[in-house]
């Protein structure tokens, strides 16, 4: 059916094309006729004929369709299955979802599916792709250079502009966490300038587009346990193996509550096949992954053992697999060329005390045995998916020395760029780093959030009040200053610890609804550039909260009534609490402990 479907996407794009040049006038008409050549346009053609082409961890040594491997109800939003862009019912949508909940996936389905009715020239690219030197639209014109059209800003006005172009933006989350807020309005502006492009974001969520109120969320439900059991049938055709597998879900709370994303189901699915061994955490379940992997080609094979090229030992594989998770992923690549793969396994070696000049040796047995990277492209490689380089990350931060772990967890916490990459990981040494990251990290993050005093006495300062609800976040009014709806933005605390986010939120909400008059005079006596600025096309009017706090002055007001409405919470004792537990714990290990 994929086949189907990309020859009449590819074959579309002629007729498509045809209308775009008829349509066209003076020098455009120029242009579209040139960038559209039949050699250009036959590159471009055989780009959208790979997008419906992927690899999988479940068959990472071959390319397949997708229409072969992709199941429809594993990627449900409430509930609903999307088949087709025109269900979203909204020209820009972001779609979001967790760790391998099937997102890229989703959009590569789409992508194809669109250029199939020949209404549509559907465009795919991977934000982890782009350079990030340019304005984002130049960014954009040269990936859509690289797929085969040449455009110059009149060109891409006529596309943007006629109602024949959808963009399939993949990962957001995987921006540079420094380009990533200038990413986001520069795409708020695209929008804002071209209404009618069609446009799909997929990201995470809070990795810095909640607040945009230009697209319609759309998040990807977890996978049911009754959509596990279908799933895995679908996985494999040998009944006996889906049985087994199911047996296992149907009889475990924890592993059908821990497999409601397509990844880790298919994760638990190889492991268990190989090892049959059911985990009893998400940390365990991850550590087996890499061991799994290790052998699993082997055990296909009665007898036979891969020579690995670089004679390391299991365990000195997973170390060095550990180190090198960390270093990638520091510098936020889960995609990179051979010489930097070369480069950190170099540094990877040193520090796991390994011999020099095997990283050659080790790239072949680390993409040929275990299979967790990937050749991707020409020269390239990438992890097979990012969870997998986040939780042999945290691997590697475990075992670090204590000093050491200190200063990570305190970067994460001064440095919201840091934490927004390393958020994921945080989840995973939450359980196998659980004093640290307890003492080190979730103890001075809560009772920071707090502003807690020397007497314990809670005072939130402004800049503490915008860090629980987002610095970027809107609500939206009527003329009359009642409050219609709010756009959160992204923030430490509704990623790390949502109670605080929420009760922060839902008492600023509470807070504005009491301002009606206040938000009403806002309005009457702004600028007109401001007025013009905040006014909705739906005639409502959508205003920056921190705008709104300071041109009214209030500032000290809302972080007093916020700091009244929390003290009155038990987040307080509840921190106090875990504290003098873990004190208490301490001491006990030192009188135990004989040193």
């Amino acid at each position: 059916m994929i086949e189907i479907l990309i020859k009449k996407a590819t074959g579309g794009l002629d007729g498509i094309v045809n209308d775009l040049v008829k349509s066209a006038k003076g020098k455009v008409k120029e242009k579209i006729s040139e960038a559209f050549a039949l050699s250009k346009l036959e590159h471009f053609k055989n780009n959208v004929s790979r997008v419906g082409q992927v690899k999988t961890i479940l068959n990472p040594d071959s390319i397949v369709n997708l229409d072969d491997i992709f199941f429809d109800e594993a990627v449900l939003f409430n509930g609903e299955k999307i088949e087709s862009f025109s269900q979203f019912g909204a020209k820009q949508v972001l779609i979001e979802g967790g760790p391998g909940q099937g997102k890229s996936l989703c959009l590569r389905k789409l992508c194809v599916k669109e250029g199939a009715g020949s209404s549509f020239i559907p465009i795919f690219i991977e934000f982890r792709n782009l350079k990030y030197k340019k304005k984002f639209k130049d960014e954009l014109m040269d990936a859509i250079e690289d797929l085969g059209v040449e455009l110059d800003n009149a060109l891409f006005d006529f596309l943007a502009n006629s109602n024949r172009i959808v963009l399939f933006l993949d990962g957001f989350d995987e921006v540079p966490n420094s380009e990533r807020s200038k990413v986001a309005r520069e795409l708020e502006v695209i929008v804002r300038t071209y209404p009618d492009l069609r446009i799909v974001v997929s990201s995470r969520p809070d990795s810095g587009m909640g607040s945009s109120f230009y697209f319609s969320k759309r998040k990807i439900s977890p996978m049911l346990l009754n959509v596990q059991e279908k799933f895995v049938t679908h996985l494999y055709r040998d009944d006996k193996q889906s049985e087994s597998i199911n047996n296992i879900l149907s009889n475990s709370y924890f592993i059908s509550e821990v497999t409601t994303t397509p990844l880790l189901l298919t994760l638990f699915a190889i492991t268990y096949n190989a090892r049959q061994f059911k985990p009893d955490s998400l940390s365990e379940f991850y550590s087996l992954i890499f061991p799994t992997m290790l052998y699993r080609h082997d055990r296909m094979k009665i007898g036979f053992e891969r020579e690995r090229k670089a004679s390391l030992t299991d365990y000195q594989m997973q170390r060095l697999f550990d180190s090198l998770s960390f270093l990638s992923l520091n510098d936020n690549n889960t995609r990179f060329p051979t010489y930097w793969f070369q480069k950190y396994l170099e540094n990877a070696a040193k520090l796991e005390r390994l011999p020099e000049n095997i990283e050659d040796l080790l790239i072949d047995d680390i993409t040929s045995i275990t299979a967790l990277i990937v050749r991707d492209g020409f020269n390239e490689f990438s992890f097979t998916h990012k969870s997998i380089q986040e939780y042999f990350a945290s691997a590697f931060i475990s075992r670090l020395s204590e000093d050491r772990k200190i200063g990570f967890y305190n970067l994460v916490i001064n440095n919201f760029d840091e934490f927004r990459k390393w958020q994921n990981t945080l989840s995973f040494l939450e359980t196998i780093d659980e004093r640290n990251y307890t003492k080190y990290f979730l103890i001075p993050y809560k009772k920071n959030a707090l502003c807690l005093d020397d007497n314990s006495n809670i005072n939130i300062n402004y800049s503490s009040l915008m860090n629980l609800i987002g610095s970027d976040s809107k609500v939206r009014v009527d003329e009359t200053g009642e409050v219609k709806e709010f756009y959160w933005g992204d923030t430490f605390s509704s990623v790390l610890y949502v109670q605080y986010s929420e009760f922060a939120k839902k008492s600023i909400n509470n807070y504005l609804n009491n301002k009606k008059l206040m938000i009403a005079e806002f309005l009457s006596y702004c600028d007109e550039s401001d007025y013009a600025e905040f006014q909705d096309l739906d005639g409502d009017f959508v205003i920056v909260i921190d705008k709104f706090f300071k041109e009214n002055r209030v500032q000290k007001e809302v972080s007093k009534y916020l700091s009244g409405e929390f003290e009155m919470s038990l987040f307080k004792d509840e921190v106090l609490k875990m504290e003098s537990e873990l004190c208490t714990s301490d001491k006990v290990t030192d009188a135990i402990l004989p040193f």
